[in-house]
């Protein structure tokens, strides 16, 4: 004969078991929820604030506008295209002033505009081209926008033929030529100290 007493201490010992292991189930699902979106608000948080933190960007940019003084570049303007950690966009810029006293390089100020889907920001940076290898080196502060402060460092390269179309470009070959001289590089920004 069975004993009901116990039949019944089962049933609500199996029912008890199955609830307190539903329950940590679902304690394990809401910690794995929440480890798996920590990363991911992290990043969203970090619009360009934290200190240290380096965003790359890319640009390919050309000449829109002839040097009114040759063979000084003062006062051109430049437009082009950008990417990286602004998202794709737009580049306009213009040559602050330069100088052509140090033989094989062309060094120059000038204002960067980066113009992207995610983020913009101007940037006034130092060149130091070397026009026999057709590279440069770029240094400078971000003075507008997104990461204001932030300390702007990068290269280019010369391209005598762009690899993409290059449309306003003044130096190109032919009239009908899409594709002139170019530069194109990468901007790195790192915020040095808390703004």
């Amino acid at each position: 004969m069975k004993n009901l007493k116990n039949e019944s201490f089962m049933t609500i010992g199996t029912n008890i078991w199955s609830l307190r292991g539903w329950r940590i189930l679902l304690a394990l699902v809401l910690l794995a929820a929440t480890i798996a979106t920590v990363p991911a608000q992290s990043a969203l948080a970090d619009r360009g604030g934290v200190k240290g933190h380096t965003f790359d960007v890319t640009f390919t940019k050309w000449v829109t506008s002839l040097p009114t003084n040759p063979p000084s570049m003062a006062g051109v303007s430049m437009a082009g295209v950008v990417d990286g950690a602004v998202g794709e966009g737009d580049f306009a810029g213009q040559v602050l002033s330069d100088n052509l006293s140090v033989p094989g390089f062309w060094l120059a100020k000038a204002r960067y505009g980066f113009i992207g889907e995610k983020h913009s920001f101007i940037a006034v940076v130092n060149v130091k081209q070397n026009n026999t290898l057709g590279t440069a080196t770029i240094t400078g502060r971000v003075t507008k926008g997104w990461m204001k402060g932030a300390t702007v460092y990068g290269d280019y390269t010369v391209w005598a033929d762009c690899p993409i179309k290059t449309p306003g470009n003044v130096f190109v070959e032919a009239e009908d030529d899409e594709y002139g001289l170019c530069f194109q590089g990468t901007l790195h920004l790192i915020r040095n100290s808390d703004h």
